[in-house]
């Protein structure tokens, strides 16, 4: 395929149409540009910030990548994804952006599956990586053959009353949290001071951390983020000496805890934030806050956070292959094996060429 046709190809509107059984199918995508249709796609539909206009702009402005809402609707039904396309030796897979998206929707749709096939077959997709929010993940839209589980997150339950969350905690949460008040300081919500602590130290932080080229986000992504109404970021310190900060983001359904940073061996604030942050949004009355998983699966950050007491759920993601001669030429190309989906996805990327979302 010739990469600029096929940009050509994908620069018209698309939106394809069928009378099945008298029903009206319409499936088409949304680009950025269009951030008033993206939102009304959205209305009626529970979601995580992963899926709003704003944080696919922000990954935008770190990836480059050409990103859209993919919208299907019935008379009964509408489903929506976020996809950003990936250009790979003149063809195109597709990958969802950073953040715990995926197929939602206002219903189940068994024959959703098929139709999607279509669509992605029409837009000459070789493949594609679609990362599920398991809090809101529907068995009906995709096939279970194509289900792999690699992470896992945390889940807090916020209509639980305070003393019941607090209850949940592990006994070494409950010992940080008390010994914190005793000794630590205090919280900081100075919006412009949290923006530019974080914006100093998030890269030093992540590479100690060793994590992957996931989090590598540029300045523009975190500054729009920052700005955002539906971020909300927490710092710590002593002595008004900001040491920590951690970064959330909203929707009415779904709070996430996004980002931390903190100043090196000064890790006796992150219990403390999180908590404080789960009884803000309790507050609000969003009803969950997931607070992600480890940097790799059961690893201390996982460890750190199952102690919250909050629900284990198991982090998944769809590894489709649309057209399997060119996905195996591709991976012949760089000495993948094509039938291998347990590890990097798309194998012809293992090298690394690009960020991952995972």
């Amino acid at each position: 395929m010739d990469y600029s046709r096929a940009l050509n190809a994908l620069d018209r509107p698309t939106l394809t149409q069928q009378v099945s059984k008298q029903i009206m199918i319409s499936q088409r995508c949304i680009p950025l540009a269009s951030c008033a249709e993206w939102k009304a796609a959205l209305e009626g539909i529970k979601h995580a910030f992963a899926h709003t206009w704003e944080n696919c702009h922000a990954m935008h402005l770190t990836t480059g990548f050409r990103t859209y809402l993919y919208c299907f609707e019935t008379e009964n039904v509408r489903i929506v994804c976020p996809i950003a396309e990936r250009e790979f030796e003149g063809y195109i897979d597709i990958v969802t952006p950073y953040g715990f998206s995926g197929f939602v929707g206002t219903g189940e749709c068994p024959d959703f599956p098929r139709y999607w096939r279509e669509f992605v077959g029409e837009r000459g997709y070789v493949c594609g990586y679609i990362g599920l929010n398991p809090i809101l993940e529907n068995k009906t839209y995709f096939d279970s053959n194509e289900l792999y589980s690699y992470n896992s997150i945390y889940v807090l339950d916020l209509t639980l009353s305070r003393d019941e969350l607090f209850s949940n905690l592990s006994k070494n949460r409950k010992r940080d949290l008390k010994q914190w008040e005793k000794t630590s300081g205090n919280l900081i919500t100075d919006k412009n001071a949290l923006k530019a602590f974080f914006l100093a130290n998030y890269s030093e932080f992540f590479r100690r951390k060793r994590a992957t080229s996931a989090y590598d986000f540029r300045k523009a992504t975190l500054e729009f983020l920052f700005d955002l109404k539906n971020v909300f970021i927490l710092g710590a310190g002593r002595s008004n000496r900001l040491e920590a900060a951690t970064v959330f983001t909203y929707t009415s359904d779904i709070a996430d805890a996004l980002l931390h940073a903190s100043l090196a061996e000064e890790r006796q604030h992150s219990a403390a934030l999180l908590w404080h942050g789960a009884n803000y949004f309790k507050s609000m009355g969003i009803p969950l806050l997931n607070l992600g998983g480890g940097v790799r699966a059961n690893d201390s950050l996982a460890w750190f956070k199952e102690r919250f007491g909050g629900r284990k759920l198991s982090l998944r993601c769809l590894k489709q292959i649309y057209n399997p001669e060119i996905y195996a030429t591709l991976c012949a190309q760089v000495g993948a094996d094509p039938a291998d989906r347990t590890g990097y996805f798309p194998a012809y990327r293992s090298l690394g060429t690009l960020p991952s979302t995972v």
